[in-house]
């Protein structure tokens, strides 16, 4: 009779080959050892392949498939096909699991086995990390101790795409991997939001993200601010609107501009402030930018600017409590 893993991670690899041994030694290092490793080469074309086929050797637990079409999606649902853990997990070819990280994971799962299980993240790099990296770290790991990711959800994705855990039924039954769209790590937080799972945070680090100019996030269009604004947005009209109601959207800055050319696409009716209401709208958009003290209370509201001062976070803060609107509950910040 087969035995059924505790785990299964699946990893998509493109040309990942100065990386791999790395990662995989990560993983076969681990304390826990009740997984299964599912490794779909993604068409590289340089020795990544060679080398899989030789980890693949080394440990029964280790399956190598090649991709049927082409990119991350179809991968990790081909990945998932062949699995058989009881949970679920992502791997990047690129990056490092703490020695404990699915022990972690599992001590998790069997206390909360429906929630999502995530850790706090730590990035590494043989150059200095980007500040904006940095930020995103912290932010990550400040959600961990607020316990306030869904409040959070259409500001960035509140969870690491490589750093979750979750029951095996979610791709069963919620939703299959293959609906995902680029970004797809955002996406399927969205669909988790969307189908009400709680989060269940580590306080350890459970993963160690690698910043390298090769980053598939830093190179594909599918990647980009403006993909995760249409996904984000789209997203947003879906899951918190009614049809026909009419929001408030605050910024027009680049984010702002994204979201409302989003908005018009969609036909959503709104009304747009900035701090300075001479700002230009978007060339085919007709709607005047209102000074922000016409902003109206208790309405839905996009918000697209964030201070990075904690003075002017405050200022923002307090303008938002006159008006009734709160995070999360009538107030997104994107």
């Amino acid at each position: 009779m087969q035995h059924t893993p505790f785990i299964s991670i699946i990893m998509p690899v493109y040309n990942a080959e100065i990386f791999l041994d790395d990662c995989i030694k990560s993983i076969v290092s681990q304390t826990f050892t009740d997984w299964e490793l599912i490794i779909v080469n993604d068409y590289s074309t340089d020795a990544s392949n060679a080398l899989l086929i030789e980890w693949s050797k080394k440990d029964a637990r280790i399956q190598l498939l090649q991709n049927t079409a082409k990119g991350i999606i179809p991968a990790l649902q081909l990945a998932f096909e062949h699995s058989c853990g009881k949970f679920i997990t992502r791997m990047d070819a690129d990056d490092l699991m703490p020695i404990e990280k699915l022990e972690l994971f599992a001590k998790q799962a069997q206390i909360h086995p429906n929630s999502i299980i995530t850790g706090k993240v730590a990035y590494f790099s043989e150059d200095k990390v980007s500040e904006g990296y940095l930020r995103y770290e912290m932010w990550l790991n400040k959600l961990i101790d607020q316990k306030k990711h869904w409040k959070a959800v259409y500001r960035e994705c509140v969870i690491a795409s490589p750093n979750w855990l979750v029951k095996r039924s979610c791709f069963e039954k919620d939703f299959s991997l293959s609906d995902l769209i680029y970004p797809e790590d955002y996406d399927m937080v969205l669909k988790w939001y969307e189908k009400g799972y709680d989060i269940a945070g580590i306080q350890e680090i459970t993963h160690l993200w690698h910043e390298h100019p090769k980053r598939t996030s830093r190179n594909s269009e599918n990647y980009q601010q403006k993909a995760f604004f249409k996904l984000k947005t789209e997203r947003f009209i879906q899951l918190e609107l009614e049809p026909s109601e009419k929001i408030q959207l605050i910024g027009a800055g680049i984010k702002g501009k994204l979201v409302a050319k989003e908005l018009d696409k969609q036909e959503v009716d709104y009304d747009w402030f900035d701090f300075n209401a001479d700002k230009k709208a978007n060339d085919a958009n007709s709607i005047v930018i209102q000074e922000l003290a016409h902003v109206k209370t208790h309405l839905k509201t996009i918000l697209t600017v964030w201070p990075e001062t904690e003075n002017l976070n405050k200022q923002v803060v307090q303008f938002l409590d006159q008006k009734g609107l709160v995070f999360g509950e009538n107030c997104w910040l994107f």
